[in-house]
């Protein structure tokens, strides 16, 4: 996730809503007079990795916790700004140490046999000690812990010898105070990510899937096929007019392999949205459909929305031949970026990777003054030769894993052939899922891979956090993730500490721009594209709110009858 994902790494994910099943699942919020009822169907690429907060590393397993868990804060869903979920106020101390958060009274954790008598009992300040005890202590795994490392006082004590962090106290049932090693620009914005969820110590030792959130799990309803999420009848928002929310009844997400079928799903009226169409599909579907977005009221609804997510090509900087820079340089120029995005993503990105890690979708960040490398055959020839390695001799066949999905396979096919074509390099592709990769970049099997990093907050310090040297263990048969190019660089991690520590906007973003410049010159990673999604929608679906960072918050959604739309 992720989110943090919450993040998604060389996983092209498509996201479609509908409603199917049994009749319950049929029913549209107008059908229903208390305005509640409907599902979602979102069709995902593979099964999710993990449930538990603390682990959440893909996107898939993000969206479907963050339904499930809440954290004390949240984004909002349009402009992301920070927003009360768990709390009702906070206050920060002149010194910017001090955290002091108000909890509402009454929010209680779903309903579950790990409880007294199988009903949720009311959240504390006692639970928000205990989640973030779990960061500091979950062993392998925990990617929370990366975010929370040395900022509460106290943390790293607890995680070595046990005890209690002194820097996070209950100062009554409702109130709990946070005490930070040094000022954190972005300490509030982590408490809005899905590692961050408050979880009952009742739930973990029983290993149950209970948070507070909108949306329950199952594990009868979790199958080879899909899981599906029921509506949480005890949850704590309510709408102006007094409606228990969410809208939904369930939302389910079904296993469909990306790309043409789900397509057809929806055109057929089986499914509500997709996010992230194919893109040799967007031409096609808008010129052979164009009454059902132009009549009134319109069939469908389609939108183009800039995303905090870069897309990249990952170096395992530890071993041969990538830890020489300039092979890792003689290939960033050798691929040709605006050609990827022209022909082969047909024009579905903000723009191809010319700068740095970090998107342009953060605003008063001034992405486009980082330097990228530029696409240059001949230097790349030159840096190649001088690495040792003329016209690719002496070059074993590279290793290079993409995510499943027609668009990742034919970008890395495309980059497979450019390679070939421009330096003689042969390059050897598999298409495996999100788990394997994953599992292979830990154990330095891959040269390359095809990674793709949503932001899990609003900051270039989530895309400039893939770097840090400290995450990298010294066998590079053991995870580094996120830093899966095992990149070090003192220089960096030194800008980077300094970015974690400075509050002012201008000086940080500062730091990270010269943090980011050194990371496209020292390339352990080559940006391939910015991303841009494009989302269709029927328009039966109401208050889905598409943002940069591709939060699904369902609380509000409904499904309406809809004059155009017959469900079938």
């Amino acid at each position: 996730m992720k989110k943090i994902f919450i993040s998604f790494i060389g996983c092209s994910l498509l996201l479609l809503f509908s409603c199917g099943g049994d009749e319950s699942k049929n029913k549209t919020n107008n059908d229903l007079n208390d305005d509640n009822g409907g599902c979602i169907d979102f069709a995902i690429a593979e099964k999710y990795q993990n449930l538990d907060p603390v682990k959440v590393t893909d996107v898939i397993s993000y969206h479907i916790v963050s339904q499930i868990y809440e954290p004390l804060l949240r984004f909002n869903e349009q402009d992301l700004t920070l927003q009360p979920l768990l709390t009702e106020s906070w206050e920060i101390d002149k010194s910017n140490l001090v955290h002091t958060f108000k909890l509402k009274k009454g929010i209680h954790f779903q309903d579950n046999a790990c409880f007294k008598d199988g009903k949720g009992r009311e959240l504390k300040a006692s639970d928000v000690i205990y989640s973030f005890k779990r960061i500091y202590s979950s062993g392998d795994g925990n990617y929370a812990y990366s975010f929370f490392k040395d900022k509460i006082v106290g943390g790293e004590e607890f995680k070595k010898s046990g005890g209690e962090i002194t820097g996070i106290k209950a100062i009554d049932d409702y109130t709990v105070e946070f005490t930070l090693t040094n000022p954190s620009p972005n300490f509030m914005s982590l408490l809005a990510t899905v590692g961050s969820a408050i979880v009952p110590q009742e739930a973990i030792e029983k290993n149950e899937v209970v948070g507070s959130g909108p949306f329950t799990y199952n594990k009868a309803s979790d199958t080879k096929t899909a899981v599906i999420l029921l509506k949480n009848k005890n949850y704590h928002i309510t709408d102006e007019k007094g409606f228990l929310l969410p809208y939904l009844d369930s939302v389910a997400y079904r296993y469909v392999e990306p790309g043409q079928e789900q397509l057809d799903l929806f055109m057929a009226n089986k499914l509500d949205v997709i996010i992230g169409l194919p893109p040799e599909s967007i031409k096609e579907i808008v010129e052979s459909q164009i009454a059902d977005f132009q009549d009134k009221p319109v069939k469908y609804v389609l939108g183009r929305y800039p995303q905090l997510s870069t897309s990249f090509l990952n170096f395992n900087t530890a071993i041969e031949p990538f830890n020489n820079i300039k092979v890792r340089k003689a290939i960033g120029m050798a691929i040709n970026k605006v050609r990827i995005v022209e022909e082969i993503l047909k024009g579905e990105a903000f723009a191809s990777g010319d700068h740095g890690i970090v998107p342009p979708a953060i605003k008063s960040y001034d992405f486009s003054s980082v330097v990228g490398l530029e696409y240059d055959v001949n230097k790349a020839k030159q840096l190649l030769a001088d690495a040792g390695y003329s016209n690719g001799k002496g070059l074993p066949p590279l290793l290079f894993s993409t995510g499943k999905g027609n668009t990742n396979l034919r970008v890395a096919l495309d980059i497979q052939k450019q390679l070939l074509t421009n330096l003689n390099i042969n390059v050897e592709v598999s298409s495996l899922s999100l788990a394997e990769i994953m599992e292979m970049n830990s154990r330095s099997q891959n040269h390359l891979s095809l990674n793709a990093w949503l932001g899990e907050f609003p900051d270039p310090l989530s895309f400039l956090s893939l770097f840090y040297g400290k995450n990298v263990p010294s066998a590079t048969d053991q995870s580094s993730f996120p830093n899966e190019s095992r990149y070090k660089n003192v220089k960096f991690d030194q800008l980077y500490e300094q970015a974690l520590t400075t509050i002012d906007n201008k000086k940080r973003y500062e730091l990270c721009l010269s943090a980011d410049q050194l990371i496209a010159v020292d390339a352990p990673i080559i940006p391939l594209w910015y991303h841009e999604n494009y989302q269709l929608i029927q328009s039966s679906i109401k208050d889905f709110q598409p943002n940069a960072m591709n939060i699904q918050y369902l609380t509000y959604v409904k499904i309406i009858e809809n004059p155009v739309v017959e469900k079938k």
